[in-house]
């Protein structure tokens, strides 16, 4: 878990503990104090309950805490008139009603109070007054796991913004904020906004959320007038892009003149309207969940468990999850062996309802008759037999459709070997590939640029990590990526200009390559390797047909481009056999600038490969019997005499180097 994250939840936990305190305060269990230290201004608390009954030891006096003050921490009653409680129920102060006397005896007179709960230590020497304050913080309601996993996702977007945290809170505090924030979570939006309107986490908090699809005019702050919390308008899930133009450009200006932040949140970037986009004074936006993410959220709620030991979803697993998914896995008190049962089985049922959905939509061959026939056949069925039709829009099963994938192929690292480690064959890396020339090369100073990038000597704009491979069919491009995925031991995200265009509509295609960068910046460190990158052609001039299709597609390729050059860690390579159909604008500084062409390998090449895919093989290929050298072509080529050749000069070379 990053130090981001950390904070996150050390602030959750905080709060939670701050709250039992002031609860405990207004209901009489603790008395305040404003103390100077070192000329700070801190509020100082101290038990107002008898103390003399602590023994030391936490695990009993918790438990005695807990079942006579238990009830001391839950959150007053507001009341609108002062009156005497009846029956025993409670005290009424104020306005408030106080619970029960969890026992009479518990409570001490106030002339005795400052004796027993400021002085004196336990017998094991820990302050009393700490101590029995500490039991209050114990006792405190634990933050929800939703609100732990909306805290993930916040610190996992901001981690992606490249704004420090300085500049973000900077941001939220000091000026009228425009926020966007986009994840492709199913849940997303309900779970944030909900931690917004329940925690103070961010600035300000909690805020008063006042939803833009009901605002139509400047009367509707009037509802809000009295709130005494701050105030915030939410442009929130699919519906806001329905307020466009100048409905939109009111609807902000009357926001921002009253001196209320808006957020725009949203599960698809192309809900966000793009002048919330433009006008924002900050955007924010994450990928899919991956295995990391499930880690940070074991560790933050099963601190005793040993990660390595516990076996969690790969990152291409965990890519199905969502925030419900986790939320309904991570229950308190659940054994982290049946949280992780249950993740396995709602992957499962998640990537079975995508392929399911597949299924419908590539069967579109049916006509409108046979349509409207299953449709009355279903009613009947509804009606008369008892079955249950299936729904368009929601399963009767009860599981949630889900936004398809990019459709990216994610590829992890085979584990490199250990020095000495024998028995299996390692797998390829750069180092080990043979007629690549110059990204060979590339490859070898990449991999050093980022060994000092982990360590903090290179900064990530100073690295070379956006390549152009080109080639003939056949060359090994594909082969180089995946050595260079092992070599640099980072996940792999492999696209293709062909799976985004198998959306066919335009705002299909353009979702696909919009989410192939994001799910590959959420797994940063990565790889993201685009195969037939020609496929996406030219610009063409506007009287062409269907110019604007495809001049769409080039200039959201640049803005992805261009964005990737703001998100640290993510290295992009694009292959081609015909660099000459691609824009220039994609080839240009900052994108994929560096162009390296692969060509076809000769002799002394090809025997370098053969002789690292034969391995001691090669050596029984050069003592076939010489009868076989007949069978060889007439022109001269001979594979057993090159290899041979090749190896002799190998073994020549290096014995003149171990005689220098």
């Amino acid at each position: 878990m990053d130090k981001l994250a950390r904070l996150f939840i050390r602030r959750l936990r905080h709060l939670s503990r701050r709250e039992a305190r002031r609860i405990a305060l207004r209901n009489g269990l603790l008395e305040s104090k404003i103390v100077d230290v070192d000329g700070h201004l801190t509020c100082r608390y101290s038990p107002a309950f008898d103390t003399t009954r602590l023994t030391g030891d936490l695990i009993r006096d918790d438990i005695w805490f807990r079942r006579n003050f238990g009830d001391w921490l839950l959150p007053p009653k507001e009341t609108g008139n002062p009156t005497t409680g009846s029956n025993g129920d409670g005290v009424v102060t104020a306005g408030l009603i106080h619970p029960p006397f969890a026992s009479q005896l518990g409570v001490l007179p106030r002339a005795r109070r400052g004796a027993i709960a400021h002085h004196g230590v336990l017998g094991n020497g820990i302050d009393r007054r700490a101590y029995a304050v500490g039991l209050v913080d114990r006792a405190a309601a634990p933050p929800l796991v939703s609100h732990f996993v909306s805290a993930l996702v916040l610190a996992r977007a901001m981690r992606s913004s490249g704004r420090s945290l300085r500049e973000i809170v900077y941001t939220l505090t000091r000026v009228t904020p425009v926020i966007t924030l986009h994840a492709p979570l199913a849940g997303f939006e309900g779970q944030v906004l909900r931690l917004l309107e329940k925690t103070r986490l961010a600035p300000g908090g909690p805020f008063a959320i006042v939803d833009a699809d009901h605002m139509f005019n400047d009367d509707y702050f009037d509802v809000v007038e009295g709130e005494a919390r701050r105030r915030l308008m939410i442009f929130s899930g699919a519906g806001v892009h329905r307020v466009t133009g100048n409905a939109l450009r009111r609807r902000m200006l009357s926001a921002l003149s009253h001196d209320l932040s808006i957020l725009s949140i949203a599960e698809k970037r192309s809900d966000i309207p793009s002048l919330l986009q433009i006008s924002a004074d900050l955007s924010l936006e994450t990928g899919k969940l991956d295995r990391r993410f499930v880690a940070d959220l074991v560790e933050v709620l099963y601190p005793d468990e040993t990660i390595e030991t516990l076996g969690l979803p790969s990152d291409s697993d965990a890519r199905w999850l969502s925030l419900e998914d986790l939320v309904l896995a991570f229950r308190p008190g659940r054994h982290v062996r049946d949280v992780l049962h249950v993740l396995a089985v709602l992957i499962e049922r998640n990537r079975g309802d995508f392929e399911e959905e597949d299924g419908d939509g590539s069967g579109g061959g049916g006509d409108k008759a046979s349509a409207s026939g299953s449709a009355s056949t279903s009613t009947e069925k509804a009606s008369g037999s008892g079955e249950k039709s299936k729904s368009s829009d929601t399963e009767s099963s009860g599981r949630w459709k889900r936004d398809k994938p990019s459709g990216a192929e994610v590829i992890q690292p085979e584990p490199l070997p250990a020095a000495g480690e024998t028995g299996h064959k390692p797998p390829a890396t750069v180092g080990t590939l043979s007629g690549y020339g110059r990204a060979k090369d590339w490859a070898l100073d990449l991999k050093a640029d980022l060994d000092d990038y982990r360590a903090s000597i290179l900064a990530w704009s100073e690295m070379s990590t956006k390549l152009l491979l080109s080639g003939p069919p056949g060359t090994g491009k594909t082969t180089f990526v995946r050595a260079l995925c092992n070599s640099l031991q980072i996940p792999l995200v492999v696209t293709s200009v062909s799976t985004w265009l198998q959306g066919g509509h335009l705002n299909d295609v353009i979702d696909r390559m919009n989410k192939t960068f994001v799910e590959a910046r959420a797994m940063a460190p990565a790889i993201l390797f685009i195969d037939e990158i020609d496929g996406i052609g030219k610009r063409q001039p506007a009287e062409r047909e269907y110019a604007d299709y495809w001049n769409t597609v080039v200039n959201k390729l640049l803005e992805l481009l261009d964005g990737a050059v703001r998100s640290e860690g993510l290295i992009i390579v694009g292959a081609t056999n015909r660099p000459d159909d691609i824009d220039e604008a994609i080839k240009r500084s900052g994108r994929l600038e560096t162009h390296i062409e692969i060509p076809r390998p000769d002799v002394p090449t090809l025997a370098d490969i053969l002789a690292h895919h034969l391995g001691h093989d090669v050596t029984a290929l050069i003592r076939e019997p010489a009868a076989d050298v007949q069978s060889e072509a007439d022109d001269g080529f001979s594979l057993r005499k090159f290899v041979a050749d090749h190896l002799q000069d190998k073994a020549e070379d290096e014995r003149k180097g171990a005689g220098r």
